[in-house]
């Protein structure tokens, strides 16, 4: 027996240092997790602020780089400005470099000439692109001090033309780094792309000139924005607990370490105290204790788990708006959940849940139909889905769905199910209703509105049509009689105003014709087919050839376009298209129309019509689609201004657009779009109910 105990002593004993030790290890693994965490989340705060003062100075030398080739004066005021916006002592000076790499401006004052096109920031600026590009450290050939070229290129025409950057103190950024809050053996630093040091919060001299081990994980993966590791430090080999974080665009990496000992030092007094108290227990023989105590840890946070289970089903259920609920008929006995309770808006320390209090609150009205589902979910057996309201005891009234089905595990007669809160829902409903009879009313009054306008504008269309044609007519035919009749009566001014007034009358004519046809247009009932666009387009040129035969025009007609549109609409939409590319070629000796179509994007066909015509000022591309408005004098080339007006309009009633592209002497383009399948027709397309 003394054996046993002596033995389960010792295992006891043992079974506790174990524990202890191995507590402690954990302990202290996450203490240096927790502290790599902190040391990047700091790196991650560090880089915002450096990235911050990068972004101040990029701006800076984007405004002193507009500024140069404007007067030297301008630019010294430029520079006055901005050297006297940065913070005090973070740039020593700035430089103004040109393409051979030689200094031909300095805010020091000291004459220009210095050569540093041999210096690797200068190479890179040369060299790549237009961006901030931050040089490893230097020592000043002007100050001797250690320092770091902030740069951008400066480009004429294209082309390399030197370069403005800032010469950054070193030791400037390594006291900013030195104001984050850490121990003395904690540093911040700052390292290039390539490795080297360009600020060290602690022994920042000693620092400037030394590259960083290629293992680094910032070296090693040039695309890694952030990372942490452990190692000791390469300039005093202290172990650090290290966090970085990669500034974008310059590359620039913010490391931070956190001494090791530093972060284990509040852990020490802990370690000791646990020790202590590990061998107390031990002489002690408490291992039965320490038994217990893990077995009510166990119970502990398995009741947690239960109650925190609990939590969110309630908190799910209020969200949700549902409650559950059991009944036992043989029993009496009734539970609700907490959700149960605020539906019918009673407290469960008074409130008693039972079948007879809730068919109290069932709203009379409902109580008829609610039996009759119980009665008949009873005699079949069937489970109950009935929606029904409740009256609360503040008398508002609430909607709720009853679920109740029979629990088949329970050996003896119950009942369980949900209850749900759906006043919103039926509110939302009843709105729904409102809204959708409202709207049916207002597409009534605005069928009748256009129904309507569609009267008066055929009123309009016939007065146009009748009342001023005639006197059109009149004034064309009696101009004619009279220059067939009086012409060698007349003087030469009254010849040419003769002339005028036949032409003026002859284009009132047409401007006539096309509002007439825009007004039709607009009111014609949209017959969507399949249409073949290349065959029309061709219908079309052939038309166009036929009214000229003598010119010389290359017709390029993409073969298979086709769309869901109205074909005689489509026809107007080509004849104006086409039509105008005829017309403003008709002064290009090669001239060149092409239709062509482009890649589906959005549901919508794309096509085009380019020529290599007159081409037209994009300055006035605004008034292309508005009637009457010419961008080309009318002795230069006939037409009325409503033919794009027109096209346009079509083609919106189709659901499509178009859009036109142009330059002065090259010609033009212009596209247009068509859905893949066809539009609803508007009201405003739908033909007279009379």
């Amino acid at each position: 027996m003394v054996t046993a105990v002596a033995l389960f002593t010792a295992l006891a004993v043992l079974l506790l240092w174990g524990l202890s030790l191995q507590l402690q290890g954990q302990l202290r693994d996450q203490m240096l997790e927790r502290a790599q965490l902190r040391s990047q989340q700091l790196a991650n705060a560090m880089a915002g602020q450096m990235e911050s003062s990068l972004a101040v100075l990029d701006l800076g030398l984007l405004g002193l780089r507009s500024a140069w080739p404007k007067s030297r004066a301008a630019f010294d005021e430029v520079e006055q400005e901005v050297l006297a916006g940065l913070p005090k002592g973070l740039v020593s000076h700035l430089s103004v470099i040109d393409a051979g790499g030689t200094v031909i401006h300095n805010s020091l004052g000291v004459v220009p000439g210095t050569f540093v096109g041999d210096r690797p920031h200068f190479q890179a600026l040369r060299q790549g692109s237009d961006r901030l590009v931050v040089g490893e450290p230097v020592r000043s050939r002007l100050t001797g001090q250690w320092q770091i070229i902030v740069g951008r290129p400066m480009f004429r025409d294209g082309a390399f033309a030197g370069a403005v950057h800032f010469n950054v103190s070193s030791e400037h950024l390594a006291r900013l780094l030195g104001r984050l809050a850490l121990s003395d053996n904690d540093l911040v630093a700052l390292v290039h792309p390539g490795g080297s040091f360009l600020a060290r919060s602690l022994d920042n001299a000693a620092a400037m000139g030394q590259n960083l081990p290629p293992e680094r994980p910032f070296l090693q993966n040039p695309t890694a924005h952030r990372g942490t590791y452990r190692i000791g430090g390469a300039v005093d080999g202290v172990p650090r607990l290290f966090g970085w974080q990669r500034l974008p665009g310059s590359g620039v990496v913010v490391v931070v370490g956190l001494s090791q000992a530093s972060v284990l030092a509040p852990l020490e007094n802990t370690r000791r105290r646990a020790l202590l108290l590990t061998a107390l227990l031990s002489m002690a023989l408490l291992a039965v204790g320490a038994w217990i105590g893990w077995l009510l840890r166990n119970l502990e946070r398995r009741q947690d788990e239960a109650r925190a289970s609990q939590q969110r089903l309630e908190v799910a259920q209020r969200l949700a708006r549902v409650g559950h609920w059991t009944y036992n008929p043989d029993s009496g006995v009734m539970g609700w959940s907490q959700e149960v309770f605020r539906i019918f808006g009673q407290d469960p320390a008074v409130f008693k849940p039972g079948f007879d209090g809730y068919w109290q609150q069932v709203h009379p009205e409902d109580r008829g139909t609610l039996e009759a589902a119980i009665a008949r979910s009873r005699a079949e057996h069937a489970d109950i889905d009935q929606v029904h309201r409740i009256v609360r005891p503040d008398r508002s009234v609430r909607w709720v769905r009853l679920l109740a089905q029979r629990d088949p595990v329970a050996h003896e007669r119950s009942y369980s199910g949900t209850l749900q809160d759906i006043s919103e829902l039926r509110e939302a409903q009843r709105a729904l209703e409102q809204l959708n009879t409202e709207l049916e009313r207002r597409v009534k009054t605005r069928t009748r509105e256009l129904t309507m306008l569609n009267r008066d504008l055929e009123s309009f269309t016939y007065s146009v049509s009748h009342d001023l044609r005639t006197p059109l007519r009149s004034i064309h035919g009696f101009a004619s009689l009279l220059q067939e009749s009086d012409a060698d009566k007349l003087s030469d001014d009254g010849l040419d105003a003769l002339q005028r007034i036949q032409s003026s009358a002859r284009r009132m004519g047409l401007l006539i014709n096309d509002l007439l046809s825009m007004a039709q247009q607009s009111r014609a009932e949209l017959r969507t087919q399949h249409v073949n666009l290349s065959e029309l387009a061709r219908s079309v040129a052939r038309e166009l050839e036929q009214t000229d035969p003598a010119r010389q025009v290359r017709w390029e007609i993409a073969e298979g376009l086709s769309a869901q549109a109205d074909p005689v609409l489509m026809t107007v939409v080509m004849q104006n298209l086409l039509g105008n590319a005829w017309k403003y070629t008709g002064r290009t000796e090669a001239a060149h129309i092409e239709f062509f179509g482009l890649e589906e994007a959005d549901g919508m066909l794309n096509f085009c019509v380019r020529d290599n015509g007159a081409g037209f000022d994009m300055a006035y591309a605004d008034q292309l689609f508005q009637p009457f408005k010419r961008l080309h004098r009318l002795d230069e080339f006939e037409g009325t201004g409503v033919g794009l007006a027109s096209v346009q309009r079509i083609l919106q009633r189709h659901g499509g657009s178009v859009r036109g592209e142009g330059v002065v002497g090259q010609g033009a383009t212009f596209c247009f779009s068509l859905p893949l399948e066809p539009v609803r027709q508007f009201l405003d397309s739908a033909p007279d109910p009379r």
